[in-house]
């Protein structure tokens, strides 16, 4: 690069051309030969006439000076100029662009990307070789160096993944083919951490000279944080105002468009990293509309939380008998559903005409039979309500059980004893659930024991609708379809009567994963790292927060599944069976340090390139020139006239 002060030119030798300019402007003043003069008697009678439009014997010199401007201003466009240029790179060897390519890199990746071509222009003006390392977890192979000319296009293709930034592992393999020396490297930073990146800035200041280009403002994430009550965690590299974070859903209309605004709570520092907790306190029936969190203002992945059932409240029903005393609440099933359900969901109690009213996800009857309000509370789980009944005894006595609706599948009346006093068998165990179940993943305790419970009459659909069964292979839970919603039932009872289901962890992991999948289905991602799943990418992420539909997806294993977002598992929306599960790309983070190297100012200027400029002026004087000639001519603009 040649710098003249302030000014400088990536292709310096084009500035040779200006040189013409005095040849041009001689060239444009040269008139055509003379005509040859002979004489003709008859021209005596024009004597005293006068042109009113006459033919310039020169070009007027404001013609020419417009034709020599724009000639001079596409000279100089072409040669690259660049007013205040960044400083140059020391050395002269070949150029190693490293551009940090997760999400954090995706809010100035515009400025990023022109700052890597600005550096590649220089490298080819010299004639030096250049290499393009974008750390995405892609780079396997070694760095090809090649002209820097034809790295430009596959710069400008290239976009941020929707994970973190990943280094090459095997650092023997990628500078297979790299120069030992004289290396200058440019690296551009998303300003975080990322594991791999001191061995591999190690290597670099190894062979060469490492200038690192910081982001220009600072890197925010936004996590969800799962519990009883879930919240937001929001994490940046700057102490100052938190952004709101945008909650965005779905109107009556089915719209999507912004539902409310949450504002972050006080910020605690540690290690340069301000954390700010987001309260998702919202009124449940706006909350489970949400379909998406966004920091507002952040086009990155890691500003986005996509939302899925373990954000949203479902409002339960439970009806029962509940006629236990304060000293007897232990034998209450409702006690036992209660403290299962309470920490999700929102409960409502009383009659089931009552509890309709109320416009529930899910209604839970406990050994209850007979009801009189059967035909609205049909009609209810046909327009997408979920019904769950726990067997009993007074299910079990019932003389017109095999009569009785809105059950799965049709059951034997007196019950099955399969652990009392006066049985001849052994309490039985729960047999694992089928993985592409609702319970699939859930570990089974070894003393869970089933000591009685309903029996289904055998029949083709039996198995099709039995979602868990005891280790004799009779029904425990069984499922039907009915219009839009549900229908479940336990064919043990709900409290410590029959088993100790209720009384063990396994029982509210089986609850939450039925309510859960009231008119969709989600599960926590905590608990599906073991067994043989697989997620399947229903929509996915890009580096910048866009989502879209995944157009080849590629089921994921459980194991790779719950290591978080990562090459050929993006961040998006997942399904397993009835389950879905939204992988979301916002998490811890921690500031890079650069020693040893040079670390280019933030928010400098690098530089601004004058080309588009000075082609613009040249096309402006042209036009410019094009209009002066039609006026001398006589043409349109002359007369006063527009052209048609």
């Amino acid at each position: 690069m040649l710098v003249l002060g302030p000014l400088g030119f990536l292709t310096p030798w084009l500035l040779a051309a200006l040189a013409a300019l005095p040849v041009i402007w001689l060239i444009l003043r040269v008139m055509p030969p003379s005509p040859k003069v002979l004489r003709f008697p008859g021209t005596r009678l024009l004597i005293g006439l006068k042109d009113p439009q006459p033919v310039a014997r020169h070009t007027p010199w404001w013609l020419l000076l417009l034709r020599v401007l724009a000639i001079a201003a596409l000279i100089l466009g072409f040669a690259g100029p660049i007013w205040k240029p960044a400083p140059e790179q020391g050395g002269q060897g070949p150029l190693l662009i490293v551009m940090d390519a997760g999400w954090a890199a995706a809010p100035d990746w515009p400025q990023r990307q022109a700052r890597a071509l600005r550096a590649l222009d220089r490298t080819s003006a010299s004639g030096q070789p250049a290499a393009l390392l974008l750390a995405d977890g892609h780079s396997e192979g070694a760095l090809p160096f090649a002209p820097a000319t034809e790295l430009a296009a596959q710069l400008r293709a290239f976009q941020p993944a929707a994970w973190e930034t990943r280094y090459p592992e095997d650092l023997d393999r990628l500078f297979g083919q790299t120069p030992q020396s004289g290396l200058q490297v440019l690296w551009l930073s998303d300003g975080l951490d990322h594991p791999g990146r001191t061995a591999l800035l190690t290597n670099l200041r190894g062979r060469g000279t490492v200038t690192v280009v910081p982001p220009e403002g600072p890197r925010q994430s936004l996590q969800l944080v799962a519990g009883d009550q879930p919240s937001l965690r929001l994490r940046s590299t700057a102490s100052g105002a938190a952004p709101d974070v945008l909650a965005i859903g779905t109107d009556p209309q089915g719209a999507a468009r912004e539902l409310a605004r949450l504002t972050a709570e006080d910020a605690q520092i540690e290690n340069g990293i301000s954390t700010r907790a987001v309260a998702i306190d919202l009124p449940s029936e706006l909350r489970n509309r949400i379909t998406r969190f966004q920091l507002d203002g952040q086009d990155s992945a890691g500003a986005v939380v996509l939302a899925d059932d373990s954000v949203r409240r479902r409002k339960v029903a439970l009806v029962g008998d509940d006629r236990a005393s304060e000293g007897q609440s232990l034998l209450s099933p409702l006690h036992y559903l209660r403290r299962a359900l309470a920490p999700r969901t929102d409960l409502i109690e009383g009659g089931l005409s009552d509890v309709l009213q109320a416009a529930p996800d899910v209604i839970v009857l406990a050994d209850l039979v007979g009801l009189p309000e059967s035909d609205a509370l049909t009609e209810w789980v046909d327009q997408g309500g979920l019904l769950i009944r726990f067997a009993g005894p007074r299910m079990a006595a019932s003389e017109f059980l095999t009569e009785e609706p809105l059950l799965p599948v049709r059951l034997r009346s007196g019950g099955r004893d399969i652990g009392g006093a006066l049985s001849w068998g052994d309490p039985r165990t729960i047999a694992p659930f089928p993985v592409d179940g609702p319970f699939g993943g859930l570990a089974i305790p070894a003393d869970a024991m089933i000591r009685a419970q309903l029996l289904a009459e055998p029949s083709p659909e039996l198995a099709q609708r039995t979602l868990a069964q005891l280790s004799d292979g009779t029904p425990l839970v069984t499922r039907e379809d009915l219009g839009e919603g549900q229908v479940v039932l336990f064919h043990s009872s709900a409290n410590a009567e029959w088993s100790n289901l209720a009384i063990s962890g396994l029982f509210v992991q089986m609850l939450d994963r039925l309510v859960q999948t009231a008119r969709a289905s989600a599960a926590p991602p905590e608990t599906e790292a073991e067994g043989d799943i697989f997620w399947t990418p229903v929509e996915v992420l890009d580096g910048f927060g866009r989502l879209s539909t995944s157009q080849d997806p590629v089921p994921v294993p459980a194991a790779e599944f719950a290591k978080g977002p990562a090459p050929g598992a993006p961040a998006g929306l997942y399904r397993s069976g009835e389950r879905a599960i939204a992988l979301n790309a916002g998490g811890p983070m921690r500031e890079a340090t650069w020693p040893g190297v040079t670390v280019e100012a933030a928010r400098r200027a690098p530089g601004i390139d004058l080309r588009g400029w000075l082609i613009g002026l040249a096309a402006l004087l042209f036009a410019l020139d094009a209009l002066g000639s039609a006026w001398l001519a006589g043409g349109p603009i002359r007369r006063g006239k527009v052209a048609a």
